[in-house]
């Protein structure tokens, strides 16, 4: 069985307001809770969730979005994609990555399943707001290949497919 028949894609999603459409057509590579100071702002939350996919497996259907640009502390640019209208953040690209993006999965129209495997960011972590998850890194991910595993073998599945 492979990939996309497990997920039963595509799945669809949308900004808050409806002005934004997508689709996702590739599976995951894993969901994960990150810490960062940024995604705390970002979010105005004490994490942001974020799912990893290929860049060509997200399809933005209509609507016009709007981009944040912003570069990190490692000199990374990380651009924010949101609604020009409701401002809901759907997706984070970093040049350094343009092969994957980081998906709000919030904005996923069936998102009730998602729950990640990871969390990053620790070290900047709100001590009350840490989770139990399989793997806890105090900064990046340096070697996503044991969380893409970790996730292909969880049972974290859309909960169409439970």
């Amino acid at each position: 069985m492979q990939a996309r028949d497990l997920y039963d894609l595509p799945w669809s999603g949308r900004c808050h307001c409806g002005h934004i459409g997508y689709e996702v057509t590739g599976a995951p590579k894993f969901v994960f809770a990150c810490h960062c100071t940024d995604c705390q702002q970002l979010s105005a939350s004490a994490y942001a969730i974020g799912m990893l996919l290929d860049s060509e497996a997200l399809v933005i259907d209509e609507g016009k979005l709007s981009e944040y640009a912003k570069t990190a502390d490692s000199g990374v640019i990380s651009r924010q994609y949101s609604c020009g209208r409701c401002s809901t953040w759907l997706y984070t690209a970093k040049d350094n990555t343009p092969e994957t993006v980081i998906l709000r999965p919030s904005s996923l129209d069936d998102r009730a399943w998602v729950r990640p495997v990871a969390q990053i960011f620790t070290d900047s972590a709100r001590p009350w707001a840490l989770l139990a998850t399989a793997f806890s890194l105090p900064g990046n991910v340096e070697a996503p290949e044991r969380l893409i595993e970790a996730f292909a073998a969880s049972d974290i599945r859309p909960s169409t497919l439970k």
